[in-house]
């Protein structure tokens, strides 16, 4: 029977555990009566009189009110605290990631040198232009002479339709009263742009006529529009200014400030000129299905025969895809020497999990592949292009590049994915050591991570061993929703 200074209390208690949600009310309700007795007792050693207890215990039962009252205001809040975090969690990976291929992409489309080689080629038909170059030598150097360009197109044909023929040099130009430092100059053939098929296809060569890259146009000529079809020298030679080229416009080999190109009667480039020759094939079916680089032998001047790689200007295009592509294969193959590739553990439970959620924790692993491999495929090119330099090396810097952010972005998802719950997907927190290093082949000896949301816990070993080799999920049961505020 309870003792009457009891009663008040406990009364108090009731009416208080009205405010608490009901699911918890039974186990709210004995931890505070378990308290109460202790509050009592200590009041009883204490020797008080029957009003000191009273008031000690209606003081202690003011404070079951005041925590009633919070339970019955944030039920939702806190039921929900753990699936909004869990929500953050996804969405901010999700956020981060995009806003990397964002900008990568951004830059790739915004950078001169880095927009060139990912925008489609801007001649007509890039798979039927041919460059051709001795076999010894590769094609982005100069290696036929003038004299040999003449004896094929005197030829008959067979395989190609017109040939095309540029050589470097360097020569400053006479800007009104200043010289201007040398400079990078193509020249060429009257017929080089109306053979690439550029926007400039159509223009009429009848003197020497002279196109400046847009860099020369901006820093030399200030973008001064009234400079346009004037004569200006280049070294002793009058030239006419007819127009800019884009940096992307140009995709042959070389890197040049301006493209000269001679009158089709003229005899300024000399047969022993040596440079590059472009050439279209002929639209037939034999020539079109000869793939992407073959050799071809044809006489010399001097009667000998001669051996020439045709390389198609298509393979160029496609360069920087191709390289990726194989240091993506390269990254992929080297990633099960670096991390592990199991994600884990998980017992196949219909009671905790469902088919849904385990589609959704498979969809968001894609979607972060996904997201990735254009911020690497574009990061590298912003690298690797983005600088004035000999394509070799912005070859190397594009291999180089995606295959050590490939590498470490693929093992960043996989422990990124090991490390969230297979129920809200959120981050795992609250990581604790279990266990002695001593008793590893004894008992369970690693870390333990725990979901906020109190859907599981994981299981990480410390050193693998042939009965845990990987790390375990645990689903906790209703048992534990008083802890973490019914969201299991």
């Amino acid at each position: 029977m309870k003792r009457s200074h009891e009663i008040v209390p406990r009364l108090m208690l009731l009416c208080a555990a009205f405010f608490v949600p009901s699911r918890r009310r039974r186990a709210w309700l004995q931890d505070w009566t378990s308290e109460l007795w202790y509050v009592l007792e200590a009041s009883h050693t204490r020797c008080e009189s029957f009003f000191g207890r009273q008031r000690a215990a209606v003081a202690f039962c003011a404070g079951a009110f005041r925590d009633a009252w919070c339970l019955w205001r944030e039920p939702s809040a806190m039921a929900t605290l753990a699936e909004t975090s869990a929500a953050k969690s996804v969405w901010r990976c999700a956020l981060l990631l995009s806003v990397a291929a964002i900008i990568t992409s951004t830059l790739a489309l915004v950078l001169p040198r880095v927009r060139s080689s990912v925008l489609p080629s801007p001649y007509r038909d890039s798979r039927s232009l041919v460059l051709l170059s001795r076999t010894d030598l590769s094609e982005q150097l100069p290696s036929i002479r003038m004299r040999q360009v003449r004896l094929w197109q005197g030829l008959g044909q067979h395989l190609f339709s017109e040939f095309a023929f540029y050589e470097p040099i360097v020569k400053p130009l006479l800007i009104g009263s200043r010289y201007t430092a040398g400079l990078r100059i193509a020249r060429a053939t009257a017929n080089l742009f109306p053979l690439l098929g550029g926007s400039l296809a159509g223009a009429e060569v009848t003197e020497p006529t002279l196109f400046v890259s847009d860099a020369v146009w901006q820093q030399q000529f200030h973008s001064d529009p009234r400079f346009l079809h004037t004569i200006v020298k280049m070294g002793i030679h009058k030239v006419r200014l007819a127009g800019v080229l884009r940096r992307d416009q140009w995709r042959l080999p070389g890197s040049f400030d301006a493209w000269l190109l001679e009158p089709t009667d003229s005899s300024s480039i000399s047969n022993s000129a040596q440079g590059i020759v472009v050439a279209r094939l002929l639209p037939t079916t034999e020539n079109l299905d000869r793939g992407e680089q073959w050799k071809i032998s044809a006489r010399k001047p001097d009667g000998d025969i001669a051996y020439f790689r045709c390389t198609a200007l298509s393979i160029r295009d496609r360069g920087p895809q191709r390289l990726f592509l194989f240091a993506l294969l390269l990254s992929l193959l080297a990633l099960p020497a670096t991390t592990s590739i199991p994600l884990g553990e998980y017992p196949v439970s219909g009671t905790h999990i469902s088919w849904s959620l385990r589609v959704r924790r498979w969809m968001f692993l894609t979607v972060k592949f996904g997201l990735l491999v254009p911020t690497l495929c574009f990061g590298a090119l912003d690298l690797a292009y983005a600088f004035p330099i000999a394509p070799t090396s912005s070859q190397y810097i594009q291999l180089a590049v995606s295959f050590l952010f490939g590498l470490f972005g693929f093992r960043w998802i996989l422990r990124d994915q090991r490390r969230r719950c297979p129920i809200c997907l959120s981050t795992l927190t609250n990581p604790a050591r279990v266990g002695e290093p001593s008793r590893n082949f004894l008992g369970w000896n690693g870390t333990e991570l725990i979901c906020a949301g109190g859907h599981g816990l994981l299981h990480v070993p410390e050193l693998p061993t042939s009965w845990f080799g990987t790390q375990r999920w645990l689903y906790l049961d209703s048992s534990w929703s008083s802890l973490f505020l019914g969201t299991i």
